[in-house]
């Protein structure tokens, strides 16, 4: 348990020290639309399995990514490669999406092994983002190259599990994320921070999250913007190996 609480409080910590230097800013509050997401992971085999997501925030974007995932022994570790089609709006298309953006990524989950209520994850994320570019009323033509790291940390606590059903479980997740823009592209906020506290519910092999988020994006050097907005999940978790016996259930924030 100690293990535990102190990679949570170097967690909250680091979040604490990002908030900090943006408090010495101009702080602009906004409220955006709920997100919204369907994730799925179909267990095919031992070492593999199809991972899918969408998602959606309205005015904002739309995303869909498919991918691959490897499984290590006990599923420690989770290795996944994929591609993202995306649709975002512009400052033009009074909400509408029309800016198309198109990502290679890959990620590496790690979950530290435990047997208590209180668990943790980490997960590292590489993005390689091609964004169309803006005129001033309308899309180039051209497009826009940069790199996006995303460093992630959840705390997950079990609150209850049913006595008849040791697999409907009630769960609250901290989930901090930090995102990092490089790259010759002029487009993306070089620094921005998720801060998700989320009420779970798991029956069998579905997962329904609810939450509330707040994003922190340091828009330049004296402006700080904090939007904030609730967040809806639902995690589906199919199993077609031969051998079911195990069943290992991909967490929302493995997505």
């Amino acid at each position: 348990m100690y293990r535990f609480c102190k990679k949570g409080i170097v967690s909250l910590v680091f979040a604490l020290i990002s908030i900090n230097a943006f408090c010495q800013r101009e702080i602009d509050f906004g409220f955006e639309q709920p997100w919204s997401g369907i994730m799925t992971s179909i267990r095919v085999s031992e070492r593999f399995s199809i991972y899918n997501d969408f998602h959606y925030g309205r005015y904002l974007f739309v995303a869909y990514r498919p991918a691959l995932s490897y499984h290590s022994k006990n599923d420690k570790f989770i290795t996944t490669g994929g591609y993202a089609n995306i649709k975002l709006s512009a400052p033009f298309s009074e909400g509408k999406l029309i800016r198309p953006e198109h990502r290679s990524w890959l990620q590496l989950v790690y979950r530290v092994p435990s047997t208590r209520r209180l668990t943790t994850s980490f997960r590292f994320k590489y993005e390689t983002r091609f964004i169309r570019d803006l005129n001033s009323e309308s899309l180039a033509a051209t497009y826009s190259y940069n790199h996006r790291w995303r460093f992630n940390n959840s705390l997950r606590y079990n609150i209850h599990n049913s006595k008849n059903n040791s697999t409907r479980q009630v769960n609250t997740v901290l989930i901090n994320e930090s995102l990092f823009t490089t790259g010759p592209g002029p487009n993306g906020v070089f620094f921005e921070h998720r801060t998700n506290l989320m009420g779970e519910y798991r029956n069998g092999n579905f997962v329904y999250s609810a939450g509330y988020m707040f994003r922190f994006l340091g828009i330049n050097p004296s402006l700080v913007r904090i939007n904030h907005t609730f967040v809806f999940w639902i995690t589906m978790n199919l199993n077609f190996k031969k051998n079911k016996e195990t069943n290992f259930i991909e967490n929302p924030e493995d997505h």
